[in-house]
């Protein structure tokens, strides 16, 4: 079966994430293999057999290789926090204040430990601060530098990056516009895969790592290596120059769709929708990409010159030298321009240009003797200019949309939205592409055309787990619970999101039912926990609640909302010794939260303190007076 690729036209959006933490350096030297035989087809290591060896053990063999690459985007993406690893500046001066927020951030070196200190100023007083160890620094320093936390196995994001072009920190990107999420955004297996060597995870969780990497290495490129390993060390193996090594792949031998398969799993960014029973973690090189997971982009009628900064192969994508070079069997892919073991910082313009005369005669150049001079003789930097982001700030990257730049007048800007495609099918699956323009509305854009895409798809077809999420998405929670669904069969995310719809109707018994097989499923989603113990205690299983509170409080010790929940228990039990000590530490994690101010209301009210339960119910009422009504309040202030 010949292997298929979905080529754009020059008008279409493809979208390949070539980060703003990863980049891969240059070479020109190219060999391909034609896809006679399906890729996948070919490699041992695509077996379950293979495993992971670790670079080192690469490295005994190709040292060559491994000591170019170690310096470059990808070499560099991942590591533990150090001052080796930071490109950033430190000291006073250089401090990060989101407004919307009304915080401030400080990161500075407490000896060999990163830090990062939040704060917040009442008339020159510190009234709130919070000090989190940094752990890990992902990014090359070559445009940025965000920085991770661990906790019980957990990688969080913190609040600020150091954005190195322009040598300044401010808020990561994300949050930004009124979104920051402060230390509580925490990231799963599709992060944390693509940015560092392929994790381990614990049974059944997709956020909680057994094992994290220092840094992409050969295998994330090469697929597993033991197989490889194994025979080499006992002195067998193929000749290369003759035949594939099926034990381990080699990017150049793939066809030109798997090799930009290979690349997009990590340089395409957008919506990625996996297939029913995959992982992001089951993608090995030479695997057809569309087997594992759909990538789903927008589509609009126009497009404007601005481009996003995962977009990178989507610019390539829409240029005649892909369209046609791959159209006439001269293979060009990303690695005709980049080899992944050499530094673009090292890489001279001589190499690009030699890409670009392969097919172009040096004297087709029409642009004038004195621009030629002032942009160095270097074809990138008429055709491929440097620009601005729209999704990253203070980063300035080359845009791989190769052509001659037209007048800005003269560009077409972005007009009607089109609906969704998927990038890396051409036929893709008609459930999955009705999830996308579900998740899409979910997850990136709440404009209602996506959801009424997804009904014209739904309309007369029986999907009952897409419905459940249509409806439960359109708040028509009633609807949600009248679909003939096996939860048996139903995902960890579906059982919540059934459990929710019972919950929204106030049907307490059934939604926790449904979010306890939620849980069993994936007890590591600490929104699943959270809410779960929300509906143990509104149904007044106390023993219950405080059990599952003390099982989350050991996975998310810093969660204040889940902290809050264990106080507002003890409260409830008149444990207020314990449930003080508790309240303090969530003020100190949570001090905007007001179901924390809550709980603090109903512990002075047990206590029968009226100065404190004022000052408390004044607090909530000044920030959402239909919280706590003053009926309740007065009636509390009564009984005391």
């Amino acid at each position: 079966m010949a292997s298929q690729v979905f080529i754009t036209q020059a008008s279409s959006k493809v979208a390949i994430l070539c980060g703003f933490l990863l980049f891969i350096g240059v070479s020109i030297a190219y060999t391909s293999c034609k896809d006679s035989v399906p890729d996948d087809e070919v490699y041992a290591n695509h077996s379950s057999d293979a495993t992971y060896v670790g670079m080192a053990t690469c490295a005994s063999c190709h040292e060559d290789k491994h000591s170019t690459f170690i310096h470059t985007g990808m070499g560099l993406s991942f590591d533990s926090a150090s001052h080796s690893k930071s490109s950033a500046i430190f000291g006073q001066e250089h401090q990060v204040y989101d407004s919307s927020k009304d915080l401030y951030y400080y990161p500075f070196w407490k000896k060999d430990k990163l830090y990062v200190r939040e704060y917040r100023l009442l008339e020159g007083d510190t009234i709130h601060q919070l000090e989190v160890q940094i752990n890990h620094i992902v990014g090359s320093g070559q445009h940025t530098n965000s920085h991770l936390f661990t906790e019980q196995g957990f990688i969080y994001q913190a609040p600020i990056t150091f954005y190195v072009q322009e040598q300044k920190w401010d808020l990561a990107p994300g949050f930004e516009n009124g979104n920051n999420a402060r230390f509580s955004r925490i990231l799963n297996s599709e992060c944390i895969s693509c940015h560092n060597s392929m994790p381990k995870l614990a049974a059944k969780s997709d956020f909680k790592f057994t094992e994290i990497g220092n840094g992409i290495d050969c295998e994330r490129c090469h697929g597993p290596g033991s197989l490889h390993v194994a025979q080499r060390t006992k002195g067998e193996g193929v000749d290369v120059k003759t035949e594939i090594d099926p034990t381990i792949v080699n990017p150049r031998k793939l066809s030109w769709q798997r090799q930009i398969d290979l690349c997009q799993r990590c340089h395409l960014q957008g919506l990625n929708v996996l297939k029913e029973g995959k992982k992001f973690t089951d993608f090995r090189p030479g695997m057809r990409l569309s087997d594992i997971f759909e990538i789903y982009l927008p589509e609009y009628e126009g497009e404007n010159a601005s481009f996003d900064m995962a977009n990178h192969s989507q610019r390539f994508q829409m240029s005649e030298c892909f369209i046609q070079g791959n159209t006439e069997k001269l293979d060009f892919t990303c690695i005709s321009c980049h080899n992944p073991h050499v530094s673009v910082q090292v890489t001279g313009t001589e190499v690009y240009n030699t890409a670009c005369k392969n097919c172009h005669q040096v004297n087709t150049c029409k642009e004038d003797i004195k621009v030629l001079t002032k942009a160095g003789n270097n074809c990138v930097s008429c055709h491929m200019p440097s620009s601005g982001s729209e999704d990253i700030p203070h980063v300035s990257v080359h845009d791989h949309y190769i052509r001659v730049p037209k007048p800005a007048s003269e560009v077409a800007k972005r007009q009607k939205l089109v609906g969704l495609y998927a990038v890396n099918n051409a036929v893709p699956d008609e459930e999955i592409e009705i999830r996308a323009y579900l998740e899409y509305w979910e997850k990136f854009d709440k404009n209602p055309f996506y959801l009424k895409k997804a009904k014209e798809m739904l309309t007369g077809k029986a999907y009952p787990r897409l419905w459940l999420k249509y409806y439960y998405l359109t708040e028509d929670y009633v609807k949600a619970t009248q679909q003939t669904l096996d939860p048996e069969v139903l995902s960890s995310w579906e059982l919540f999101t059934l459990g929710e719809s019972y919950g929204k109707q106030k049907a307490w018994s059934q939604a926790a039912f449904y979010l306890q097989k939620s849980w069993d499923m994936d007890p590591t989603v600490p929104s699943i926990g959270k809410q779960l113990l929300k509906y143990r205690i509104t149904l007044g299983e106390l023993k219950k609640a405080k059990m599952l509170a003390n099982e989350l409080c050991a996975q998310y010790p810093s969660n204040g909302g889940i902290l809050n929940l264990k106080a507002k228990i003890l409260v409830m039990q008149g444990q207020y010794a314990e449930a003080k000590t508790i309240m303090e530490k969530c003020l100190e994690l949570e001090p905007d939260d007001i179901d924390v101010w809550g709980t603090h209301l109903n512990y002075y009210a047990s206590l029968g303190d009226k100065l404190q339960f004022t000052f408390w119910a004044k607090k909530i009422q000044k920030k959402d007076p239909d919280y706590v009504s003053l009926t309740v309040i007065q009636d509390l202030l009564d009984k005391m």
